[in-house]
């Protein structure tokens, strides 16, 4: 067996080959890859191991950064997306994981995000470990998915569904409302000190994702008027929760639970395995509580990171964000200033 470079005659069989696997997520896809190029104008370099007959036994998706203190590596980049290897056994595990030891030596830092639906194979190494909480609800109910997905809720989740119908919010699918997603989303995350996604997130959504297949948008309204959105991507097994957006006036209409409750309905009629609600922080307290109204279960994972370069403890927080937007490179509470 031996590592090589993902080519774009490659991505047929890369797809073929994620997809032998329950576990492999959204962030795995060739389409993702192509998305995040263009849109973080960055280089991948995501790595295969092939055997003797040239079929891929494991692969490494990797994107890498240039910047003042070198070049840093991420699997992978942007809002904490999920990477790792994806393997069939373990000498190509192994032999990959092996390769990214020593691909790393040579960067001024590296992290290495875990997929929370695979256990780590062994210690990996690190200088410094990040931690966060996935949160996941699993589906797959055979008989009576609306009454069980609803049970799973907790109390206060089931009445703010019932407060939404009550109120009248429609739900539907319309994907032709990325300006109305971005908006609301822009709105919602400065009125309380976030970061919202760029513009051109939204733009490249329907240049390498196709509507209704990869990805939906939920919208809900109240008498013609539209008062939240929600972006999911699908792949594989899986449903990601992305952007969720609700217009500030009508927060207390409850909309968005109403809009997830049925979105995880029709997930699980089209046979999805889990709703992933994305990573969250330790101290994400109401972010975390929030999620887990909704049948959410915990699996915490890691991320590893190698820091080769010293200077970089020594940068700001600013110089950092600067430099290697959307990329992760350290816990700022590790920088020395």
């Amino acid at each position: 067996m031996r590592v090589k470079l993902l080519e774009e005659e490659d991505y047929e069989a890369y797809e073929v080959f994620l997809l032998k696997f329950d576990h492999t997520l959204f962030y795995y896809s060739i389409k993702y890859k192509c998305f995040l190029e263009e849109l973080l104008s960055i280089k991948s370099h995501y790595l295969l191991v092939i055997d003797k007959d040239n079929l891929i036994q494991a692969v490494l998706p990797l994107m890498k950064k240039e910047g003042k203190f070198g070049t840093i590596i991420n699997s992978l980049p942007y809002y904490g997306s999920n990477g790792g290897i994806v393997s069939s056994n373990q000498e190509a595990y192994q032999l990959l994981l092996n390769y990214y030891y020593d691909l790393s030596k040579n960067m001024a830092g590296s992290t290495y995000i875990l997929n929370p639906l695979e256990e780590s194979r062994e210690a990996l190494d690190y200088d410094i470990l990040d931690k966060r909480i996935g949160q996941w609800t699993r589906l797959l109910y055979s008989e009576n998915i609306e009454d069980k997905i609803m049970n799973s809720f907790d109390s206060s989740a089931r009445r703010n569904v019932r407060k939404a119908i009550k109120s009248k919010v429609k739900v539907e699918i319309d994907n032709s409302q990325i300006e109305f997603l971005y908006q609301t989303h822009y709105e919602s995350m400065t009125s309380i000190g976030g970061k919202a996604k760029d513009r051109d997130f939204f733009e490249l959504i329907d240049k390498y994702f196709e509507r209704g297949v990869d990805y939906n948008i939920y919208i809900a309204s109240i008498e013609g008027c539209k008062v939240g959105a929600l972006l999911l991507f699908y792949y594989n097994k899986t449903v990601e929760y992305f952007t969720p957006a609700v217009v500030g006036e009508y927060r207390n209409f409850q909309a968005l639970p109403l809009v997830i409750y049925r979105a995880m309905c029709e997930a699980n009629r089209k046979g999805y395995m889990w709703w992933n609600w994305g990573g969250t922080w330790l101290t994400q307290d109401g972010v975390y509580r929030f999620k887990s109204k909704f049948g959410a279960e915990d699996k915490i994972y890691h991320y590893f990171i190698k820091i080769n370069n010293a200077d970089i403890y020594k940068a700001t927080k600013e110089e950092l964000l600067s430099e290697y937007d959307n990329f992760y490179v350290i816990p700022f509470d590790k920088l020395e200033d």
